[in-house]
Formats: structure tokens, sequence, C-alpha cells
């Protein structure tokens, strides 16, 4: 039997609630989607995807819910829980398949969460201990609270199969700029957990201005780049400071960004760019093979990320510019540096959220196949639906195609009929509303709209 399938048309409606952006485009910008979640000050801090055209495809306040907003490496989204302290995976019908707490003890941090394809998970803890200062710096207090870095890797089944904790391989007077002597010490402070390309740990860490490699098994730490720790010579360029957003590229080559905290000793003035280094193992070599600086010397002093994109144009979030009264500048560029695409967010003075802690593109977006007919029978079977058949369409039913006004024959064919049809029944006519995950709803945000005519609408009403 002939099978009809149903159009499924997304219809964005968007209203003047929603977090303020300008945005430039170009042919050459990947054509992937943002996946962005404003912070700051203001009260509206959804998360969101925007497609190339500045379109705003989804949006949705989650609360305390949504930071490091992404498409993680199981292909699921990932966010962390301010409120629970926890991580939320969640599938392409935005069912949470899996919450993923801290183990051992530990409180989960919201800087960054992996999540792998094989099910297992990695994250990382900021650990705080108290510690007798006073015997490490003169004036330091006996009492102060110093704040450590815990690693894990959880399988499946949130069973911890590796820890790595810093007090086995940091000092706390490898930090050269924070005051020794205050009562509580972030002298760590990571912010990045990346896997290189031989299956070892990369973390940034922001307070040691450091990258370091570590172990995946035994734990040891293979090297140790930036910081007074440094074991690298850095060629063509001078050290990051502050930096986030560790990538691995490959073949011993690195992307991140560097806030440049501490670059006026270098530039005259602090600023901010993304950077691409090759490192060579046996001479211990750091050598600056790119970098992008944004035509404004924007000084992003905190947050903020960088993607290398499948087309070779990166991704570069300039996430904190309040300090100059400015949103969040999301740049795309070419890898000759042009730009070729550009999203600001309204500045804090217009009341709205203007930072961004990481900005990623994903070729991803929700499943489309959420309703159906079940019905093997019907002239509209959907083999790809999810548990309905309400509103399934049999042969001798009524019918409309382009050109034909009648009825579906037994092979589910449109013909025409001598017999008198009431042309009201023929008017589009809305039959049932569904919620995004298939539930029948009157008004939900999401919604997928039945028609009378077999026609399926999902619309996403942006309040």
């Amino acid at each position: 039997m002939k099978k009809i399938m149903f159009l499924l048309s997304f219809i964005p409606i968007v209203s003047l609630s929603q977090p303020s952006f300008t945005l430039t485009t170009t042919e050459e910008a990947s054509s992937k989607n943002l996946f962005i979640k404003p912070v700051g000050q203001g009260s509206n801090k959804p998360v969101m995807i925007i497609n190339v055209d500045g379109e705003i495809l989804f949006s949705e306040n989650l609360g305390m819910m949504g930071w490091d907003w992404k498409v993680n490496l199981n292909n699921h989204i990932t966010y962390f829980d301010r409120q629970n302290m926890c991580w939320h995976v969640v599938d392409s019908l935005f069912n949470t398949v899996d919450t993923v707490y801290g183990q051992n003890g530990y409180i989960a941090d919201n800087h960054d969460f992996l999540a792998l394809p094989n099910g297992n998970y990695v994250l990382f803890y900021y650990d705080l201990q108290p510690f007798p200062m006073d015997e490490v710096v003169t004036g330091g207090n006996p009492d102060a609270i110093v704040e450590g870095v815990v690693i894990q890797e959880l399988n499946s089944d949130h069973e911890v199969i590796f820890q790595w904790e810093s007090w086995d391989h940091f000092s706390v007077t490898d930090n050269i700029y924070s005051n020794l002597t205050a009562n509580q010490i972030a002298f760590i402070h990571t912010n990045a957990i990346d896997i290189d390309y031989d299956g070892h740990f990369l973390i940034s860490s922001r307070n040691l201005d450091e990258i370091t490699k570590i172990h995946r098994t035994s734990g040891d730490v293979i090297w140790r780049w930036g910081g007074s720790q440094n074991q690298f010579e850095f060629v063509n360029d001078y050290p990051f400071t502050h930096q986030h957003c560790i990538k691995s590229l490959g073949d011993d080559k690195y992307l991140l960004f560097d806030n440049g905290n501490h670059s006026a000793d270098f530039m005259g003035q602090n600023i901010s760019r993304a950077v691409e280094y090759q490192l060579d193992l046996n001479a211990m070599t750091a050598t600056k093979t790119w970098d992008f600086y944004h035509p404004d010397s924007l000084f992003s002093p905190s947050i903020s990320s960088v993607q290398r994109l499948e087309n070779g144009n990166t991704l570069v979030n300039f996430g904190n510019l309040s300090i100059t009264n400015r949103g969040a500048v999301i740049t795309e560029v070419n890898p000759q540096n042009e730009i070729v695409f550009e999203l600001e967010l309204a500045p804090p003075s217009s009341g709205n959220s203007s930072n961004v802690y990481c900005a990623n593109k994903f070729d991803w977006f929700f499943d489309d196949s959420i309703i159906g007919c079940e019905n093997g029978d019907a002239c509209n079977y959907n083999s790809n639906v999810i548990n309905n058949d309400l509103f399934c369409i049999f042969p001798g039913e009524p019918c409309e195609s382009a050109s034909t006004i009648g009825i579906y024959d037994e092979n589910c064919e449109c013909l025409p009929t001598n017999t008198i049809i009431n042309e009201e029944s023929f008017k589009k006519k809305l039959l049932y509303t569904f919620d995004f995950q298939g539930k029948q709803s009157i008004q939900p945000k999401f919604k997928i709209e039945i028609y009378n005519n077999g026609t399926v609408e999902k619309k996403y009403i942006i309040k």
C-alpha cells in the first residue's frame, strides 16, 4: 500500500521579550546553529539556538539551569543545574535521559562537562580545604581555606573509574598573582577540560595561567604549559594569561581563548584573543601558528570561548565586555581572519543579560519525528512516530491534493468522486495539539498541530 508522509514545517514566533542582539552574516559563515545562554545581571537568561540568519529557533528560560548549554560528544544536549548542582543530559525530544552528580562526596562544578560516546562522563569539582598558609608564606592565614580541584571519570552507572586530585601535583605557590595571605585562596580555578588525541586529559586552570596534560589512567602529570611552572618556550608569542576553553586539534596542536588579563606586560594594554599553538615535545617549544584579535581590541577579563569549525573557520566568543558597556561579541572568522559572522548582545545598560560564558555552533536541532500514525493500514502511516495514532486516515475517507478533492482509494490514491461531498469537510481544521514530548496539550510553548488534511505544523512560541 502506498503511504503518504506528513509535511513538517517549523514556524518560529518571536516576541520582543527575547534578549536583544544585532547580527551580520555572509555566505562564508558556517550554516550550523549557534548555541548560547546569556548570563549577567539581567533577568532574561534563556538558553537559545539561533540560525546563521539570526532567527531564534529555540529559546527557553530554565531558571537556574542552562549554564554551559551545548551539544556534547555523545550527541546529546547537556547543561548545568545551579540549584541542584548537577548536569542534565537531554535527548532530541528535550527529555532528560540522565542526571549526573558529583561522586565520593564532591559537588559538581558548572564550568565544563564531557559526556562521552561510550556512556562515560568526565567532570571536575572545586575542593575547599583548610590549609595552614602561615607555614607557606609570611603573613599567611593559619586557618585559610584553599581551593583545589578534583577530576573524575564516571562510567554509565555513575561509578568512579578515575579520580585525580590537584593536591598531589600542584603547590599553592604555583600561583604568582593571587594574594596568598587572604582568608580564601582560589589558587587553581580550573575552567575547562578536554581529551587529547592520545586519550589523555587536558585541563585549563585560569588562576595558574596553565594548561596541564594528565595521564588518563595513572594520573601522572605529562606536562605543564604556561604559568610559573611552564615547561615550554613560547616561540613567536607571549604567554597566555587567565585563559579559557582549551581544545585539542590533534598532533600536538591546541586552540584556546587567551583572556589576556596580564597581556599589558607585553602589549601595552590588556587585550583578548583566540590563539593556536603547535607544541614540539622534543624541543619543548610552543609555537604560535595563528591568532585573532578583534578589530575593536576587545578585552574580556573573564569567561569566553573559542571553537574551530569544520569548514576551517573559527568561532570566537568575547563573552564579558561589560567594563566597556558592550554585550558579548561572538565572531566567526575565516582562515584569513576576515569576519564572516558576528552577533553582539545588547549592552548591560539596556537591562539585558549581556554576557555569554560559552558559544558554539552545532549541526543539530530537535527531532522532527515526534508524532504521526502508527497504523500500517492507514494512508498516512509513519514508521518514525512516537506512540500516537489518533489521526490516522484510511481508504474511503475524504482527501485533498493540489488538483483533486475526492476519496482515498484502496491504494491511498486521492481520486475524484461523483459523490456530493460537503466542501466544509475539506477546509483545514485543527484537530489536535501536542507538546514537545508528543503529549496532547492545549497550549504548550513548543506545539505540534494536527490538521484534518493530514498536515502537521511544528510551532515554537517565544513569549
